[in-house]
This record gives structure tokens, C-alpha cells and sequence, in this order.
């Protein structure tokens, strides 16, 4: 019967019994029971661990790929009990059990240590904690709380190189105030002084004005910027102090401020601002002031009952 033996024992017992002679003291059964243990001793050589250092493997080990008509587990390793990678660059000591079934095969929610720190840097923070270190791209797509389409937020490229912010509601802040609608915003305003000596009038602050003439004494033309307003059926709101000075309360004189030429096509849509004093005469003051609202280029306005 055949006896397992480890490498040692099998070489000794084949020295022993196959002597290196030849005076005929070699058996039939000598050459038979130490091949019949060295068949038996394979699984144990290669399974002792001495592989490693005495009878190191020298090449690849290569399991045939499996006939489809053989055997359902011909070409395949089996472990049982695991296997170790001895040189991976961290836990080279822990027994992996658990196959890898490929990239296709991992369930994410399955991972461990996923709630641990911050693994994913590339991530905004599901915590709101780690500031944004770059821009974030999120699309043609809206943001808001249901999920839902056409409703939140979202952002728009326009052909300017520029984008628009699109909102499907209201803007309510915390006072509980809203604005629903950015028409009743002043699309255009300037507030200049005409009363020096220089025929150039000087503008302290404007928003979508692009230029401002002087055509005569309490006369100017005023040039909105291109894409401000719509149609020439907008809202003016004009205002002077019809005299050179404002130094107190009472440093005004009775007037009229008349807004009245509209005209021209964008980008040159204009209005004139004239103003005169109560006693007819036309002026150039220190302060004027123009507000304009306006509905924007392809805005429709409000329909309006009249009675």
C-alpha cells in the first residue's frame, strides 16, 4: 500500500532501497513501493509550503482553459481554505476567502468603511462640510426638490459666452417676501449734473445707459444699452432740481420735466429729458435723475381690463 511521505522521507527511502550498485540486490517490489509513494507524496509535496523556499515553483502555473463537453470542473483552481498574497503591498498576511467576481460584480452598497471620513474627494460632501475646491458642472438640467422636470433651478449658456440663472417659482427670502418676477426691477437709470460751466455734463452713477448728449440748455438724449428694452411702451420716471445748486433744503426751483422723443431701433434706442422752470426757461441743473421700466426684448406684456 502507498505511504504519503514528505520530499525528505521519499528521498531517503529511494536511497535506501534503490542502491547505487549493481549486485542485484535491487527488487521488483523496491522500485514498485517507492513509485507508488512518490505518486502518493505529489499532493503532499506541493501542498507542504516548502514551495516557497525548497521547491520553489520556477514558472507560471496554468490551469488549461475547460472543455464546454468535459468535465464542469476540469481547468479550474478550487481553494478551499483561501488564498494569501505574501507579497501584496498591504495585508500580505490576511486570507482573502471571498472571490472577486470583476468590476461587474461589486455592489457598491455592499463595500465596507463607506460612511468612514471622506473617501471621495471628487465628491461634494454629502454633509455639507468640505468647501467646493473647483467649478461644478451640473448640466442642462434642473435642480430643485422634487426632482422633477422644469421646476427649481437651473442654468442656461447663452450665446454671449455667459449663463442665465432659470427659476420655475418664486424667489422667497427670509422675511417671507418674494419676487416672482424680475419686470418690476428698473431695467435702465442715470442720475447726472448739467450745472457747470462745461457744456459736458457730468454723470455720477448710471445702469444700462450707454451714453448721454447734450443737444442744448436743459436738453439731453439718452441712449439705453442694446437688449435692455423691448418696445418704445415702457415706463420713464424723470426728476430735477431745476437750479445750479443743492446745498439745503430749499435749493429747487418750480419746474417741468418733460420725457418725450422716443426713437430709434436697438442698439440705439433713445429718449430725450428736457426740463424748465416755471418761468418757461429751459435748464441745466445739478441734479437729474431718469428711471426706466421696461419689459425686455420677446417679454410679453400684462393684459389689462378697462372699463
Amino acid at each position: 500500500m502507498a505511504t504519503p511521505k514528505t520530499s525528505g522521507d521519499l528521498l531517503s527511502s529511494i536511497s535506501t532501497d534503490l542502491a547505487d550498485n549493481n549486485a542485484g540486490n535491487i527488487s521488483a517490489e523496491d522500485v514498485r513501493h517507492n513509485l507508488e509513494d512518490t505518486a502518493a507524496s505529489i499532493n503532499v509535496i506541493v501542498a507542504s509550503g516548502n514551495t516557497n523556499t525548497v521547491f520553489p515553483f520556477r514558472f507560471d502555473v496554468r490551469a488549461e482553459v475547460q472543455d464546454p463537453t468535459g468535465s464542469p470542473y476540469g481547468g479550474t483552481f478550487i481553494p478551499e481554505s483561501g488564498i494569501i498574497f505574501p507579497n501584496a503591498p498591504a495585508n500580505s498576511s490576511s486570507r482573502q476567502t471571498e472571490p472577486f467576481l470583476g468590476v461587474a460584480g461589486l455592489d457598491h452598497r455592499e463595500l465596507a468603511n463607506l460612511d468612514d471620513g471622506d473617501p471621495h474627494t471628487q465628491y461634494v460632501s454629502i454633509s455639507g462640510h468640505r468647501p467646493m475646491v473647483g467649478n461644478l458642472a451640473v448640466g442642462n438640467y434642473w435642480i430643485g426638490a422634487s426632482g422633477n422636470s422644469n421646476m427649481g433651478i437651473k442654468f442656461a449658456p447663452n450665446a454671449g459666452g455667459t449663463e442665465d440663472v432659470l427659476v420655475s417659482g418664486a424667489l422667497t427670502f427670509g422675511d417671507n417676501s418674494t419676487i416672482n418676477s424680475g419686470r418690476g426691477v428698473a431695467k435702465a437709470w442715470i442720475h447726472f449734473d448739467a450745472s457747470g460751466t462745461s457744456v459736458v455734463p457730468v454723470v455720477q452713477s448710471a445702469y444700462n445707459i450707454t451714453e448721454l448728449t447734450d443737444v442744448g440748455v436743459g436738453k439731453f438724449r439718452i441712449k439705453v444699452a442694446s437688449g435692455v428694452i423691448g418696445t418704445d411702451d415702457y415706463v420713464a420716471i424723470a426728476n430735477s432740481n431745476a437750479t445750479s445748486t443743492s446745498g439745503n433744503l430749499e435749493d429747487f426751483d418750480v419746474h417741468s420735466v418733460g420725457l418725450v422723443s422716443r426713437s430709434g431701433v436697438d442698439p440705439n434706442k433713445t429718449i430725450t429729458f428736457a426740463v424748465r422752470n416755471d418761468a418757461g426757461q429751459y435748464v441745466d441743473a445739478q441734479i437729474n435723475q431718469v428711471v426706466i421700466f421696461a419689459n425686455g426684448p420677446n417679454v410679453t406684456s400684462d393684459s389689462v381690463t378697462v372699463n
